[in-house]
């Protein structure tokens, strides 16, 4: 049995859902080089690839979600066949259209590496700060918790001193 909330969501939505307004302003500056550089081509392939981005990040959000719910072993096998799929799913859609007439390789990758790195560098960076500072919460109400209060202290008579 899982020890989860019917309904609850984990944080994989939060952190998409924060990916996507980040992507916000990381989008427009990616397609923004393509556009500059490859003119029209640039700015579809630049597109294409950021779209790519979102929905990748996420898909995969959706089945950690999913798998989490379930157990921990599915958590783990479904991160790694879910990684393995969306590899795969990304390179079906892409084969097919390297050869049309407007795409371009070089901003598609710009995009679709800038995206995904960028994207992942910043919220990691985000997630690393926030449990660091309840890390550290953690820590200052665990020892808050175990200091003597001042009534259980003992102290010196006159005598002692």
């Amino acid at each position: 049995m899982t020890n989860t909330v019917a309904g609850a969501r984990g944080p994989e939505r939060a952190l998409v859902a924060d990916m996507a307004r980040l992507g916000l302003i990381l989008g427009p500056v990616l397609v923004l080089i393509g556009t500059i550089f490859w003119r029209f081509d640039g700015f579809l392939s630049s597109v294409l690839a950021f779209a790519l981005v979102l929905g990748n990040l996420a898909l995969g959000a959706m089945i950690i979600d999913r798998a989490a719910a379930i157990s921990p072993t599915a958590l783990t096998g479904a991160v790694l066949g879910g990684f393995l799929t969306r590899l795969l799913l990304l390179t079906a859609i892409v084969v097919p259209l390297r050869n049309l007439d407007w795409f371009e390789v070089v901003p598609f990758a710009i995009a679709l590496l800038g995206g995904h790195f960028g994207l992942l560098m910043w919220e990691s960076q985000r997630v690393t700060v926030s449990l660091a500072a309840s890390d550290a919460a953690a820590a200052a109400h665990a020892a808050a918790a175990t200091e003597p209060s001042p009534s259980t202290l003992r102290t010196r008579s006159e005598s002692e001193c």
